[in-house]
């Protein structure tokens, strides 16, 4: 019986449902929509690969390169410069900083 109890736990935690962005309407956009220059606070990332990256929800990052002709942008996290496949920037989540 206990060994059941345990095996359940253990399960339960690679089968979970995907979590959904929480970001009101226009509190948010993706990654590959921010242009150059701009920086942000990560919001919502399901990416396994980019979280194990640095790229976590509540870091900070920076757009170097986002051009709409390339396939690729270039971001900054910390110390850090990425660059990302569009499709994978789509589904990163970002709140942009307020500009002074």
């Amino acid at each position: 019986m206990n060994e059941q109890r345990r095996m359940r736990k253990w399960g339960r935690r690679f089968f979970q449902s995907r979590r959904v962005c929480k970001c009101q309407r226009g509190d948010c956009l993706p990654l590959s929509e921010i242009n150059e220059g701009v920086s942000g606070t990560v919001s919502c990332n399901n990416d396994l690969r980019t979280i194990e990256r640095g790229i976590y929800v509540g870091a900070k990052v920076l757009i170097f390169r986002n051009e709409l002709e390339e396939p690729n942008i270039i971001i900054s996290v910390g110390d850090s410069r990425y660059v990302l496949d569009r499709r994978i920037a789509m589904n990163i989540r970002v709140r942009v900083d307020e500009l002074a």
